[in-house]
């Protein structure tokens, strides 16, 4: 084979490569019991300038929410704040659900509040999350399930794969309440079941265009 030949094939492979990957720039992130601590140690693995927006449906019981963006804030290298009605969905940001209120996502990228009192009275829910993102992102979107003490989290993932994203769960055997990622797993079979050192190196590989292990 001729070192023209070799070029060739190296560039097709390369561009091959290229084809399959599937760059994805939102990432959903539910929690409950023990999510707050999860959260932390996912958000400091993350480098600086991670090119992907981070939507956190988060139960923090009576925890004061100021304190939650403060003990997050410490932790991350990214901008960490409560979401707005209205806002644009931005890369490289943490956003969280605020206190008493559904966080959703509108066409085309809008976030959208709701009062928790019209869907449940079990503080912001992951299923309406990551199915409305799931909707509007598609195979653009992650979506991860951490500790809890909740189904909450199940259908959405299951949204979320039917859309061509991808569903990370952590292991429960590390979980503060294993209810969530077990429910989970159970219900959808994740792509990934990992510990929590293991999560922010794997976000970033995903977000790069990184394709899941087939089934």
């Amino acid at each position: 084979m001729t070192l023209t030949q070799l070029a060739v094939e190296a560039w097709s492979r390369s561009t091959i490569a290229a084809n399959l990957r599937e760059p994805r720039d939102v990432i959903v992130i539910g929690a409950a019991l023990g999510g707050l601590t999860a959260l932390c140690k996912v958000a400091s693995g993350l480098p600086r300038g991670f090119e992907a927006a981070i939507l956190i449906s988060l139960d923090i019981a009576s925890q004061p929410a100021s304190s939650v963006l403060q003990i997050l804030g410490n932790y991350s290298p990214l901008p960490v704040g409560y979401a707005k009605h209205g806002a644009s969905v931005l890369r490289g940001r943490i956003v969280l659900a605020p206190l008493g209120h559904h966080l959703r996502v509108a066409q085309p990228g809008i976030i959208a509040l709701e009062p928790c009192a019209s869907l449940s009275d079990a503080g912001p829910s992951v299923d309406a999350l990551f199915k409305t993102a799931a909707g509007v992102y598609g195979k653009r979107l992650i979506g991860v399930v951490l500790t809890g003490d909740s189904h909450d989290g199940t259908s959405g993932s299951t949204a979320i794969e039917a859309a061509g994203g991808v569903c990370v769960v952590q292991d429960p055997d590390e979980s503060v309440d294993a209810e969530m990622p077990l429910s989970v797993i159970r219900g959808d079979h994740p792509a990934y079941c990992i510990k929590l050192e293991q999560m922010a190196p794997l976000l970033v590989r995903l977000a790069a265009g990184e394709l899941p292990p087939r089934r």
